[in-house]
């Protein structure tokens, strides 16, 4: 079903006897390819009405997977014989399916989006520190499979200060309406997931199941994968690519506890992803991370010149914005199918490349955290509208797009959600009016050509041709927050992650002077700058490379 040839490593890995795996992928060494060998494996082994189920973290992912998963087993096994969910969406699924088994009121009970608790936050009256606080309080209760009644019961516990005070009216408000925070959905279905009536019904389904990026597991999300399956696990990741540790991942508690039923892990060496040049700066930083984690290119022959890379210092962030654009445009002229990715850690760091950037019409600009820009939204919106009458409102498309989604995709309806406020606002008369005004790359490709503006969390899992890594400042990377101990070392791996997402080129920025509040300030370079090993140094030299290689 595919023209892709596993190697030795990918094909040994995918087809283990072994019931339980645990394999270590960095970026670019084919991981989803091999996750969905392992799938069409598995499927052979399943008993009869038995499927496997894969688990992503986000839909882009749930998107990578999918596709591969057609290619490899075709579109008809796939769809009858694998499930591919995030694990967002999956909890949902399992809340919806059995909630009244724990008591909840499922006639009325509202779904969340990711936004849902700092919304009701903010409408309780807090701000500022008391706010976080009252948020990261609720969010690592709900970590545990507790009742709406243990919940308030732990914050009963704690002792009283506004913070306090602020998730305990929150909380009880939330109950009070039957409406779920983005928290609530995994801790409802933790709970359902240890009746050992619903527990059976799952594991009875499901054969197999396959999780992808462990390392951005909590403890919480890992127990929902072991329940829904008893009979083959594989847990697919990158310990050197754990960011999430804000978010309640906790990869060393993780990957000790798949440890206890998987044993050694296999691991992934080659590197199918990133030029020899790439390859060489994405490793003088994992080296720093992980002594011995270096990748070899499994196609060194194939990449004109060996690929690009460059650390180049920039007088001013205006100066950097102005070359970024011309030399992106530079390269979407030598390759008009190319992907640029220019990422940051932080979205102030990016505000003058996106002032320069946006309105250009002479190649496409995607921002990554607007969904009105996310091809798949765009495509299903224009799908509903086809269907509706010429003159249906953008309210009507809003409903129609909507009702076609799955229940328990909540990600999928966060993102419509926020597409509609954007329509909304157009000022556009009608639905196919406010859809005939969208720029569209090709909805198929997750990356299509052009330039694509993002921060280092939203880029994790992709790639693109070419990848601009912008800031390397102390106070932006490692940013103030995180400057000592295991924040500083995850800060280190944020890094990592955004530089390994380049193939052909990679470019890291700096820029001499940086605004602050008081004006114009000599910024500081990033600590870990002066070992980023690469090829160029002045801007010229990319100028040429692309002349050179015609990339």
């Amino acid at each position: 079903m595919t023209g892709f040839a596993l190697s030795d490593e990918q094909r040994f890995a995918a087809t283990s006897a072994e019931d339980h795996l645990l394999l270590i992928a960095p970026p670019g060494c084919g991981k989803t390819e091999v996750l969905a060998h392992r799938a069409a494996h598995q499927i052979e082994l399943l008993e009869k009405n038995q499927r496997v189920l894969a688990l992503t973290f986000t839909k882009r992912a749930r998107s990578n997977l999918e596709e591969r998963l057609r290619a490899v087993v075709g579109h008809a096994r796939s769809r009858r014989q694998i499930v591919v969910r995030n694990l967002h969406g999956f909890a949902t699924q399992v809340v919806l399916a059995h909630g009244r088994t724990v008591g909840l009121d499922m006639t009325s009970l509202e779904l969340p989006k990711t936004n849902t608790m700092r919304k009701a936050m903010e409408a309780a009256g807090g701000s500022g520190p008391a706010l976080y606080e009252a948020e990261r309080i609720l969010s690592e209760i709900k970590r545990s499979p507790l009742s709406d009644d243990e919940v308030l019961e732990q914050l009963q516990r704690l002792s009283m200060g506004p913070h306090v005070e602020l998730a305990a009216r929150v909380e009880r408000s939330r109950q009070e309406a039957n409406q779920l925070f983005y928290e609530d959905v995994l801790r409802h279905g933790q709970r359902l997931l240890r009746v050992p009536a619903v527990a059976r019904l799952y594991r009875s389904h499901f054969g197999a199941v396959l999780v992808d990026e462990f390392q951005d597991l909590s403890m919480q999300q890992l127990d929902l994968a072991l329940l829904s399956c008893q009979s083959r696990r594989t847990f697919a990741g990158d310990p050197l690519q754990g960011i999430y540790s804000w978010a309640g991942a906790s990869p060393r508690e993780v990957e000790a506890e798949i440890r206890k039923t998987c044993g050694n892990a296999l691991r992934l060496r080659e590197s199918y992803r990133s030029s020899p040049k790439v390859l060489e700066a994405v490793n003088s930083i994992s080296e720093q991370v992980d002594p011995g984690s270096s990748l070899r290119s499994a196609q060194p022959e194939a990449w004109a010149e060996g690929g690009c890379s460059a650390a180049i210092v920039f007088q001013d962030r205006v100066a950097e914005a102005q070359w970024l654009k011309r030399i992106a445009g530079a390269i979407l002229r030598h390759n008009p199918d190319a992907s640029v990715g220019v990422i940051a850690r932080a979205a102030w760091r990016r505000e003058d490349i996106d002032e320069a950037l946006i309105g250009e019409t002479g190649f496409p600009v995607r921002r990554w955290d607007l969904a009105i820009d996310d091809p798949g939204i765009i495509a299903l919106i224009q799908a509903a509208v086809a269907t509706l009458p010429r003159g249906a409102s953008v309210a009507a498309a809003k409903e129609a797009v909507l009702d076609s989604l799955d229940p328990a995709d909540i990600d999928a309806h966060e993102l419509v959600f926020d597409a509609f406020s954007a329509l909304e606002n157009s000022g556009a008369a009608t639905a196919r009016s406010a859809v005939q005004s969208i720029r569209v790359t090709d909805p198929k490709q997750v990356i299509g050509p052009g330039v694509h503006l993002l921060n280092a969390h939203t880029g994790k899992g992709q790639q693109f041709d070419w990848v601009f890594v912008v800031g390397l400042e102390e106070g932006h990377l490692p940013t103030k927050r995180n400057s000592q101990g295991e924040a500083l070392a995850e800060e280190q791996r944020v890094l990592l992650v955004m530089v390994s997402r380049a193939r052909h080129g990679l470019l890291v920025t700096r820029a001499h002077m940086l605004d602050g509040q008081y004006g114009p300030y000599e910024a500081r370079v990033s600590r870990w700058w002066p070992e980023i090993r690469t090829e160029h140094s002045q801007p010229e030299e990319i100028e040429s490379h692309l002349v050179r290689s015609g990339t």
